[in-house]
Formats: C-alpha cells, sequence, structure tokens
C-alpha cells in the first residue's frame, strides 16, 4: 500500500495496517510552566483514542513547546502525533528536532508550513520558512529509509569530493503525515503538491477539519481517481460546536474548514446548542467510519474536552 514500511512500534500504525478506524485527538499545547493541565485532560480521553495529535505552535501563537509536551505524554504511555512546522527553524533546528523526536520514541510525524506570524500573538516575529514541507519530509523519510542526515552540499578531501550527508548511528523510523484540504480536491495545484510529497515519502494525510459528509465522500473520489488511494492512510477532522456562533467563526477564519449552512441553522434552532454540536458529530463520525478508504478520524481540541469526551464515549 504504501512505499516503505510504516514503523510498527507505534500502537497507532499497527491499527492501519489492521484496517482498523482510529480516533485521535488534536491539541494545542496550553500556555503554561506546567504540563500537568494538559495531563489531565489527556487522562480523561485515553480510553477512547489511539494517540493524541500535538500542533507546533497553531495560529502562530505560543505554548509549551510541542516537543516538551510529546515527551510528558510519551512518559504517560500516550501515543503521539507531532506536527512539525517549517515557520520557527532553519533547516538545521527541524533535523535535530526529528532526531531529539526519535529518541524520545516518536514516530508519527505531520510536517506543515506553519501559519504566517502576523496572524498569531506576535505578529512582528519574523517567519523562517527554510523548508517547504514536502522537503521536510523528504528529509525525515532520508533518515528513516538510507539512515543518513541528508545535505545538498559537497566536500573535497584527500578521498576525493564526497557529500556532507552524516549516517545516522540508529536511524529513526518515521510515518510521515501532511494536512491536507478537501475543498481543493480536484484542482491541478492540488493534486500537483499531494503527489510531489508521495514522492517525497509521505504516508497519510490529515485533513482539515471538514463538517460537509459530501465533500468528504467528493475527496476520497478524487484520491481514488489520481491513483493515490493505495498510497495514503487518510485521516478525516472533525469536531463538535458549542454554537452557531463559535460555527460562524470556524468557518470564517479556518482556512480550509467546512461547515454547511445546515449546520448553522441547526445550532441556532437547538434549545442546548453544545448537546446539538455533540449529536451533529456523533452522526458524522458514524457516517465518516461507513466511508471506504477513511483509516481515522482526528477530533480537533478547541477549550471543547467535554463535547469531545461525551462524542467518543457514544461512539465507543
Amino acid at each position: 500500500m504504501i512505499n516503505y514500511s510504516p514503523p510498527i512500534q507505534s500502537p497507532l500504525v499497527r491499527k492501519f495496517l489492521n484496517g482498523e478506524i482510529t480516533f485521535t485527538v488534536e491539541i494545542s499545547p496550553p500556555v503554561s510552566g506546567s504540563g500537568v493541565e494538559m495531563l489531565d485532560q489527556v487522562s480523561q480521553l485515553k480510553p477512547f483514542i489511539d494517540a493524541v495529535n500535538i500542533t507546533d505552535g497553531a495560529g502562530a501563537t505560543v505554548g509549551i513547546s510541542n516537543i516538551a509536551a510529546a515527551a510528558l505524554l510519551k512518559a504517560n504511555d500516550v501515543d503521539i502525533i507531532l506536527q512539525m512546522n517549517c515557520r520557527d527553524q532553519n533547516r538545521i533546528g527541524l533535523m535535530n528536532d526529528l532526531l531529539g523526536t526519535s529518541a524520545l520514541g516518536i514516530h508519527n510525524i505531520i510536517a506543515v508550513r506553519g501559519d504566517n506570524p502576523d496572524t498569531g500573538d506576535h505578529p512582528l516575529a519574523k517567519g523562517v520558512f527554510d523548508l517547504k514541507s514536502h522537503e521536510l519530509i523528504r528529509i525525515a523519510h532520508e533518515m528513516t529509509t538510507n539512515g543518513i542526515v541528508p545535505a545538498r552540499t559537497m566536500k573535497i578531501s584527500a578521498s576525493g569530493i564526497q557529500s556532507n550527508s552524516k549516517p545516522i548511528s540508529e536511524p529513526p523510523q518515521f510515518f510521515l503525515g501532511t494536512v491536507d484540504v478537501p475543498s481543493l480536491a480536484g484542482d491541478d495545484v492540488w493534486a500537483g503538491r499531494l503527489h510531489k510529497r508521495v514522492a517525497a515519502g509521505l504516508q497519510f494525510v490529515q485533513t482539515q477539519a471538514c463538517y460537509d459528509m459530501s465533500l468528504v465522500w467528493r475527496y476520497l473520489d478524487f484520491l481514488e481517481d489520481q491513483g493515490l488511494t493505495e498510497s495514503l492512510f487518510v485521516v478525516v477532522s472533525n469536531s463538535p460546536q458549542i454554537s452557531a456562533q463559535s460555527a460562524l467563526w470556524v468557518k470564517e477564519n479556518i482556512w480550509g474548514a467546512e461547515i454547511p449552512d445546515e449546520i448553522i441553522q441547526r445550532l441556532k434552532d437547538a434549545k442546548d446548542p453544545r448537546e446539538e454540536g455533540v449529536k451533529i458529530c456523533h452522526e458524522q463520525v458514524e457516517e465518516l467510519m461507513t466511508m471506504p478508504g477513511i483509516a481515522g478520524i482526528n477530533l480537533i481540541e478547541s477549550d471543547n474536552l467535554a463535547s469531545i469526551a461525551a462524542v467518543l464515549a457514544a461512539i465507543k
């Protein structure tokens, strides 16, 4: 199904390979000097999930380091999907973090570009963007398959011209993903970018939050038409909305998030919008579980832990 063997050390990967639907929760590390709050939150979800998906400065905002958050959760027996952005570090820093991630026993990586700094809480910060996400995927892939820290430069020595690539004494075993946007499916630029990522070593995609089930169906059809369903595991993101206002905010402010007007109207008409949001999410997750080609469902936590727990409890 994929162009190199995924790491079976990851419980999440083993479930993918067994054809089981996986459940993950995406969290943004809190603005805190302690991991206690985050650990308490995840402990409530742990019975229902296969891994925690940790963002990396999502929205160009400050929080606990993604790798520190991952280490804390890993020490508490939680499998990790670690997002790594190309905004905040140059290639040296990113490669250091890839090796450090492997040393922590973390295998599942999502490479993302990262939001522009001017969208976050420090708009004067300078974005690095030394690498593109497909280049980060390629580097992690070469670390895994060739056991090297790749370099595109050469050095001259007594023995001749040699690459500056360095061997890795204990190569990492990465399972490599990226974030995709279902609304772009069918566009030639979208197809080219996704094929480029697959050629670089991509093994799974996680979609931006999508609440339009007809769009998800079309997205899966496009992946099949592009010959990508045999190359990629597909994880679709969703989340319970707590009100019509919150759903409108997501629709208008989160790039690529698709929420149909009828969903917003249901929330607006509900006596208890939070309860209705759980019901809508539950219905959509159950439909997602019936769709051929979906390997997992990712629920995005945005100060909405109780609703996510209710959805997962109902599903499980």
